[in-house]
């Protein structure tokens, strides 16, 4: 092309403006934390494309609360529930993405909050063993979903099944690093302290790019 039409740039030439998980140059100290956290929120080999996920299970233990239990004099047990987080919760509803909490005969607190959040989010509440892959696979497969469809939010080891195959999977800032490897995405906040808020705004975020995504895909099928 240089030298047959004599065009210093090769042919047609377009503008791309690259995406902020490959755009990170590291070139003084302070530039690490930044290029760190780009490869906790999309891995060391940047972001696939965006995914729409139609449906999310979230353990209630560890996300939903803190992993703390308040004991009063009289020895009963309490756990907090950030109200952001059941915000969250029908954020996700509104947009047509069905939310699963997930409970365990292993958290007894956990499972006595079923009948409330039940009232209070409208969701379904599943109890889970150690492995909750066996049932959740079965629900999946029943809704013809595949699991790049869904996205997952746990808090420990018995999670990172899931969270390694959901296409979209969350762990609390204050996870154990075995759950963190596992996860594809690292929230800022705590669990019981704004997590699934954060994990809930990234996927509709997501949801926004894919759906720009799209858009320029029909806009360049057109003008080329």
């Amino acid at each position: 092309m240089l030298l047959t039409e004599q065009i210093l740039q090769g042919g047609k030439v377009a503008y791309y403006e690259m995406l902020p998980e490959y755009s990170v140059d590291i070139d003084v100290d302070i530039d690490w934390p930044v290029a760190e956290q780009r490869v906790l929120r999309f891995g060391y080999f940047g972001a696939p494309s965006p995914e729409v996920v139609r449906l999310m299970f979230c353990n209630i233990s560890g996300c939903l609360t803190g992993g703390r239990i308040f004991m009063s004099v009289s020895g009963e047990e309490m756990v907090s529930i950030n109200i952001r987080d059941t915000r969250a919760i029908r954020m996700l509803q509104k947009e047509d993405i069905e939310v699963v909490l997930l409970t365990s005969d292993m958290d007894p607190v956990a499972m006595l909050l079923t009948d409330r959040l039940t009232e209070r989010t409208g969701c379904r509440v599943v109890q889970v063993g150690d492995e909750p892959l066996h049932l959740l696979r079965k629900m999946v497969e029943e809704k013809k979903l595949d699991w790049k469809d869904v996205a997952y939010m746990g808090s420990d080891q018995q999670d990172v099944n899931c969270l390694n195959l959901a296409g979209m999977s969350a762990v609390p800032g204050d996870a154990p690093n075995v759950a963190i490897n596992a996860s594809k995405y690292t929230c800022r906040k705590m669990g019981g302290a704004g997590a699934l808020r954060e994990f809930a705004e990234h996927i509709l975020l997501q949801k926004e790019k894919a759906k720009s995504h799209r858009e320029q895909h029909r806009i360049d099928r057109i003008n080329f």
